[in-house]
């Protein structure tokens, strides 16, 4: 900005300066034409005084023989010295070498005369061969003379030159300098303009969400200041506060350009909804929203269940809906952060609830695995326990510790389609078999997608049979494609499954089951998850552990 600003007085100075030097060499070389054609009248005179100095050498006229010369040299040195400096501006070199010529004809018979004019008898004692030199003196004088006229004109019609060109570079300087005036001042005005745009942007964009377009924080209590100072006889206000349930799984599981698209896309459906009970929406926060609207209270729950069902959104694996609180305003609050405080406490007791709704879902699956195979339900159990734990050891955030712990609940619930006599069978399975076992994480996944409040959990029971070198199922998926949740359930399973009782075999040690999930690490678990396990497991026993069970854990 600072440099822009400098721009303008810089480039008008170097423009001024530039006039400033044009003028002045242009004036500078109108002078010197000027003063070239005062020479060249000087030097016409110095040719006639040169064509009669000789004869003023003759004693019989009185002249002095010295005095006489230097005049002769003098003349002579001064047109010389002429048509040095006629060459320096330009006069045209045809003419200088014909003066040059003439003068160096002239020079000889100067001489000539001079010396007769100092011989004993003077010019009157030559006879005849005074007037033959006189003669060619003329011609030669004449000649030099027309010479130095035409190179006269010549300087005349460049002089005129020069001081046109003076004028009209005075002209063009002074243009130059009118434009550039003329250009900066338009610039500062289109500035001025734009600054003035982007302020009126600012200030809209200061009150508008980027991401979904909805008004923001700002606006909402610009909004609610407004609303307040309306006089008192309109409806009440009513605030709804919202914020998104599962959209953190959703934004890891996807990305966050896909969860940026599903903000964008429930907030379009939110102003929408906001719009039809002619009230406004608001984004809050990161997955927080906000819905302000004058409505009757019997025409509030319409309003509560058009802005809730714009926030729901589902796809294959996963559910988005929102927990919500609201608050009337002046009945209940009367001022912003008394509502927003009240909305904000009726939200979260609201979410409250919705997980104690998780937990009963859970539960019921739960049991279900129970009514169909007791030991099946104590399996789930310790794997959910070390599942939790390991994903707590590896890093992962309190909601993700919780969803993998559910999700390691939940990882065998496909089972319960799966013939009683294929999970118990004592020998090996046939090809047949295996494509019912196969089958189950599929079914478990669709199970526990069907339940909403549990849909975040059903991507990671899908994929929790896959290899990381890809020769797991249901769908081949390796290394990094595997999600972690699902990396993490594979290697509690494998483990408990290794540490238990079958009918086909029976349990091994806890050192023989490691050393086994270490022998498959980069082939069928994640290398570095098994590293963390051992290093689990070995800290609890270190502790007292023996069983290694830990009690069921609520979702």
């Amino acid at each position: 900005m600072r440099r822009s600003k400098l721009l303008a007085p810089v480039v008008v100075l170097i423009l001024t300066i530039g006039a400033i030097a044009t003028v002045w060499l242009l004036v500078e070389r109108s002078d010197a034409r000027r003063q070239s054609q005062l020479q060249i009248t000087g030097l016409t005179l110095s040719v006639s005084d040169l064509q009669s100095a000789p004869f003023d050498a003759d004693p019989a006229s009185g002249g002095s023989e010295t005095g006489t010369l230097e005049r002769v040299y003098a003349d002579e040195a001064l047109i010389s010295r002429g048509f040095e400096l006629s060459s320096q501006i330009g006069v045209p070199s045809n003419l200088l070498v014909a003066g040059r010529a003439d003068l160096a004809k002239l020079e000889p018979i100067v001489e000539t005369i001079y010396q007769i004019a100092i011989q004993p008898g003077g010019l009157a004692g030559a006879g005849v061969r005074v007037p033959k030199l006189v003669g060619s003196l003329r011609v030669t004088a004449y000649a030099l003379s027309a010479v130095l006229a035409k190179i006269g004109r010549a300087d005349a019609a460049s002089s005129a030159r020069a001081g046109t060109q003076a004028k009209l570079g005075a002209a063009g300087a002074m243009l130059l300098l009118l434009v550039a005036f003329a250009f900066f001042y338009y610039r500062s005005v289109a500035a001025r303009e734009v600054v003035q745009r982007l302020a009126n942007e600012k200030g809209v964009e200061a009150r508008t969400d980027a991401l979904t377009n909805l008004r923001n924080r700002r606006a909402l209590a610009d909004d609610f200041a407004l609303a307040i100072a309306e006089p008192p006889g309109a409806p009440e206000l009513l605030l709804i506060m919202f914020d998104l349930d599962g959209f953190k799984q959703y934004n890891d599981t996807f990305g966050h350009e896909a969860g940026d698209s599903l903000l964008h896309r429930l907030g379009g459906r939110l102003a929408a909804a906001g719009e039809a009970h002619s009230g406004s929406a608001y984004r809050t926060g990161g997955d927080e929203f906000c819905v302000l609207v004058r409505a009757d209270p019997d025409r509030a729950e319409k309003v509560l269940d058009d802005t809730i069902a714009a926030l729901k959104d589902s796809g294959e694996g996963w559910h988005i809906g929102c927990s919500q609180g609201a608050a009337w305003i002046p009945s209940e609050a009367t001022t912003e952060s008394q509502a927003l405080r009240l909305a904000d406490e009726r939200m979260y007791a609201n979410k409250a609830g919705r997980s104690s709704a998780s937990r009963q879902v859970t539960d019921a699956l739960l049991q279900v695995i129970t009514e169909q195979n007791a030991s099946l339900d104590d399996h789930v159990d310790r794997v959910a326990g070390l599942a939790g734990t390991l994903a707590a050891a590896l890093g992962q955030p309190k909601h993700e510790v919780e969803r993998i712990r559910v999700a390691a609940c939940l990882h065998d619930i496909g089972k319960t389609a799966i013939p009683a006599g294929i999970l118990n069978k004592p020998g090996p399975l046939d090809e047949k078999e295996w494509e019912f076992i196969r089958s189950h994480p599929i079914i478990g996944g669709r199970i526990v997608s069907a339940a909403p409040a549990l849909a975040n959990t059903a991507e990671l029971i899908h994929s929790s049979h896959e290899r990381v070198d890809g020769c797991g199922y249901p769908d081949g998926l390796s290394g990094p494609d595997i999600p972690l949740g699902a990396r993490i359930i594979a290697v509690c399973d494998a483990f408990d499954a290794m540490t238990s009782d079958r009918v086909y075999r029976r349990a091994m040690g806890v050192e023989a089951a490691l050393e086994e999930l270490e022998d498959n690490a980069g082939i069928q678990f994640d290398a570095a998850i098994v590293d963390e396990f051992r290093r689990e497991i070995e800290q609890q026993l270190a502790r007292g552990g023996r069983d290694l069970v830990t009690p069921r854990v609520p979702a």
